[in-house]
């Protein structure tokens, strides 16, 4: 996992003290979004960074690479994934310049759903922010995050 923070970044500042962190009960602290650079995503960034402003929450932005993307090679035994999670650093500086919160952009691979919860679950994130999507090959993220997430999923159209 690589990322870009913003020099704002503190997720979990001014929080309930460790132990005692409830989802969604103490106030939005920290969002995850899903963002991939199309059009939904832009929407979902869009709408969690007005979200995170007006409840002075956090960032988390993640990239997801699917394992079955055509765009995974193998060399000698190895995956070779081009750098378009680098590519969509640049577009977040552009999105986010003067939104005025605080972010960190992180990506891994994996199951995009799956990924996203699980990003969620470790940073103690309130909610999942992702654009609709509508996928026929995978099935939608959204769809699946609804159905199996254990917090709070917002779908962006």
């Amino acid at each position: 996992m690589f990322g870009e923070t913003d020099p704002g970044w503190e997720p979990l500042a001014g929080r309930l003290p460790e132990g005692q962190f409830e989802i969604g009960k103490d106030g939005v602290g920290l969002l995850v979004v899903g963002f991939d650079g199309s059009g939904p995503s832009r929407n979902a960034l869009a709408y969690a960074a007005g979200l995170a402003r007006r409840d002075d929450a956090a960032l988390l932005i993640a990239f997801v690479e699917s394992l079955n993307s055509a765009s995974l090679w193998f060399f000698a035994g190895s995956p070779i994934i081009p750098d378009a999670a680098a590519d969509l650093t640049e577009d977040l500086r552009d999105e986010l310049r003067g939104a005025g919160v605080p972010w960190q952009f992180v990506s891994v691979r994996g199951d995009t759903a799956r990924e996203l919860e699980t990003l969620a679950s470790a940073y103690m994130a309130d909610a999942i922010v992702v654009g609709r999507s509508r996928s026929t090959w995978h099935g939608s993220v959204a769809a699946k995050l609804a159905k199996r997430a254990r917090r709070t999923v917002l779908i962006v159209p």
